[in-house]
């Protein structure tokens, strides 16, 4: 019965843990560089455009950046966030969006300050899991008295 809870909060969390070593931050050119990890926020406008190729109501799209104009976006899309919050992923389809259509453009960096809490976070709970189980010879273990029952008289 462990096994399977332990399954589960360990594909639940992963994500999350692996998402905490990144952060989003405003694209910083106008002509950001092929490869890149961006996450495009659409407009009112966007989202009335790009359903008819996406899908209703597609708030955020994330994927690596193939190229860009004056006038576009061409993306590798790894995913996409509906204006509920639900995520969609997706399997490298590429798709162009006017950049009129976008109304926010971010760039995923690496966060070292997230990762370093995350680590620690990490070991400070493998540390704890080992003093509490006495695993390695690490924890103290209790004196046991021999215990048991009485003096054995009636």
């Amino acid at each position: 019965m462990r096994s399977p809870r332990l399954r589960w909060w360990g594909s639940a969390l992963l994500p999350a843990l692996v998402a905490g070593c990144y952060t989003y931050a405003p694209l910083p050119t106008l002509e950001p560089v092929p490869e890149t990890q961006v996450a495009l926020v659409l407009s009112d406008a966007g989202r009335v455009g790009a359903g008819t190729s996406m899908g209703p109501g597609i708030a955020r799209v994330e994927g690596a950046l193939i190229g860009s104009t004056d006038s576009e976006y061409t993306l590798r899309i790894a995913g996409v966030t509906d204006i509920r919050g639900r995520e969609s992923r997706w399997s490298g389809e590429q798709i162009s969006l006017r950049r009129t259509w976008v109304g926010n453009a971010y760039e995923r960096r690496f966060s070292k300050p997230r990762t370093y809490v995350l680590v620690g976070i990490l070991a400070a709970g493998f540390g704890t899991f080992v003093v509490t189980r006495h695993l390695f010879g690490i924890g103290s273990v209790a004196a046991s008295s021999g215990g048991g029952g009485g003096s054995g008289q009636q």
